[in-house]
Parts: C-alpha cells; sequence; structure tokens
C-alpha cells in the first residue's frame, strides 16, 4: 500500500542542512520578546540551546543580540555536524554511493515517461544540467529541487543560523564539536519518500507554488521563539508518519540529550545549535532536559 509523501516543509526542515556545504543586511530588527534561545545553568557552567533555521534571507540580519551574546559567552559551540566534514575526499564518495544510481541503471528508466519530462523542465527551470539527471537517486534529486527553488525564493543556506554560528565559530577559534557525522544525517535523508520514489518527486513538484508563504511561516515563527507554533509546523505534520518521526526527531533527541547532559558538568560553557524542531514537543530537548530535573529557562 502506497503511503502519501510528508509536507514539503517538514522534508526542508529536517535535515538538509547536509547539503548546505554543496551549494548583513545593514537594517536593524526589531527584538522580540523571545526568541529561539534557552539556557541551563549548573553550578559550574552555563549551556545555552539555540534553535536554528537552516535558510534565511539577507533582511533577517543581523539577528537579535541575543543570538550573538550566547556566542560570545560559549568556549564551546556545538552543531549537528561539522560542516568541513561535508567537503571531505570520503564522504563526497559516500555521496555519490548514496545518491546516485549504480552503473547500468538511470532515473529515466525508474520513472514513467510523463514524470521523467516533468522533473527534466523543473531541472531546466532551476539552472541544473539535465544531463546529470539520470545519475540521480529518487529522493536526491527531490531535496536538491527543493533546496534550489528555496534559494530561488531567496532563502539562502549560507544565511542559515547555524551555518552564520559556524564560519563565525571558526573566526573566532573556539571549540567545535559534532553531534553526527554527515554520512549518518544522509543515510537519514536517503529513507524520505518511502517505497513509492516517483510519487514523492510528483508531490514535490506540486507544492512548490506554497513554499515561499510555508517557510516564511516557519521563519516567523523562529522569529518569535515560538516553540508551539514551530511543534505545530513541523513535529505534528509527522504524526501520520511515526516510524520516520521516531528516526528523524526522537531517537536522535534522546542521543543528544546525554550530550547536552553532560556538558552540564563542565566548567566552560557550551553553545548547542540544533534545528528548532528538535527542541519543541514532549520529546524535544527542552522537555527531556525538564523531565531529567534541569531548569530550562529562557534567554
Amino acid at each position: 500500500m502506497k503511503t502519501k509523501p510528508i509536507r514539503i516543509i517538514e522534508i526542508i526542515f529536517i535535515l538538509i542542512i547536509v547539503f548546505t556545504s554543496f551549494l548583513y543586511a545593514e537594517e536593524l530588527q526589531n527584538e522580540n520578546e523571545n526568541v529561539c534561545i534557552w539556557k541551563i545553568e549548573s553550578d559550574s557552567n552555563t549551556v545555552y540551546l539555540m534553535g536554528s533555521i537552516h535558510f534565511l534571507k539577507e533582511a533577517d540580519y543581523p539577528l537579535d543580540d541575543r543570538y550573538y551574546k550566547c556566542f560570545e559567552d560559549a568556549e564551546n559551540v556545538v552543531f549537528e555536524l561539522n560542516f568541513d566534514s561535508t567537503q571531505t575526499p570520503a564522504f563526497q564518495q559516500y555521496t555519490v554511493l548514496k545518491a546516485f544510481y549504480p552503473q547500468g541503471e538511470t532515473f529515466q528508466g525508474s520513472v514513467s515517461d510523463s514524470t521523467y519530462t516533468l522533473v527534466k523542465t523543473k531541472f531546466l527551470e532551476l539552472g541544473v544540467p539535465v544531463e546529470k539527471l539520470n545519475t540521480f537517486q529518487p529522493w536526491f534529486i527531490a531535496i536538491t529541487m527543493l533546496s534550489l527553488n528555496l534559494q530561488k525564493l531567496g532563502f539562502d543556506p549560507k544565511l542559515g543560523v547555524d551555518m552564520h554560528f559556524f564560519e563565525r565559530a571558526k573566526e573566532a577559534q573556539k571549540n567545535i564539536i559534532s553531534l553526527e557525522t554527515p554520512e549518518y544525517q544522509l543515510d537519514l535523508l536517503s529513507t524520505l519518500g518511502g517505497e513509492d520514489q516517483e510519487d514523492f518527486i510528483i508531490q514535490a513538484i506540486d507544492q512548490f507554488d506554497d513554499m515561499e508563504s510555508d517557510f516564511q511561516n516557519l521563519v516567523d515563527a523562529w522569529d518569535a521563539g515560538d516553540l508551539e507554533k514551530l511543534d505545530e509546523l513541523l513535529n505534528k505534520g509527522l504524526e501520520e508518519y511515526p516510524a520516520l518521526k521516531q528516526s528523524l526527531f526522537i531517537i536522535r533527541n534522546y542521543n543528544w540529550l546525554d550530550e547536552v547532559i553532560e556538558y552540564t558538568k563542565d566548567n566552560e560553557n557550551y553553545l548547542v545549535i540544533v534545528g528548532s524542531g528538535h527542541l519543541t514537543g514532549e520529546e524535544g530537548l527542552v522537555e527531556l532536559l525538564e523531565a531529567k530535573g534541569y531548569s530550562v529557562e529562557r534567554f
């Protein structure tokens, strides 16, 4: 039985940061009452939790001063992954293995003529060389198109919160820690779409018209530090896909929970930057830490 694909807004936000390595506005921003930053103060240090959004526009900068204050206060900055690790020859080879068809197989040979024509047309509109189309796996094609369409709309992965502070952390020579490897995240991405990869691509293209408003709603919720709205836009959209939610969010949250708890025992401060969807909901990091007895306060 076919399962319908998840909403495009979740696809973009969940793991697309893996591909941001492939691929300052002068006007001051209004300060909101809340931003996507929390803190845990232990006897020996402070651990900040910052919710990231992975694509932003130039007009979204500069960020609220609180983002920079917690960054300056932290000796250690923790990211979902080290972006530089996606540029190694080993990972490039792994990408070829996971995202491209084996020799003798093609995308055109795995989908209907109408789907191939539809994707070929979209690639041309997005400025991607059509001759590369046949080498890509369907899930990789869908994510590539989504990422490129967001950039066409003005949302830039190089302006994402995580990438912004990753570059600053390198410049400031802060200690950079990664929670996962790019290989692990690529493995998760390759599961998107489930068994019906062709339908996944068709649905992705069908929702292109809604991407700008949907993603802007997400940015607005992040900007306001509205965890309830973020949970509605992200996690609740995955309720019909419990196995996917488990692998993309819940398992990872529990893995990271142990790491964050260890950080509270150090005598140096930490800033943990993860996708905002990992901070929301009953099994988000904020509530998981509170359930462990930690006081998690707005910063």
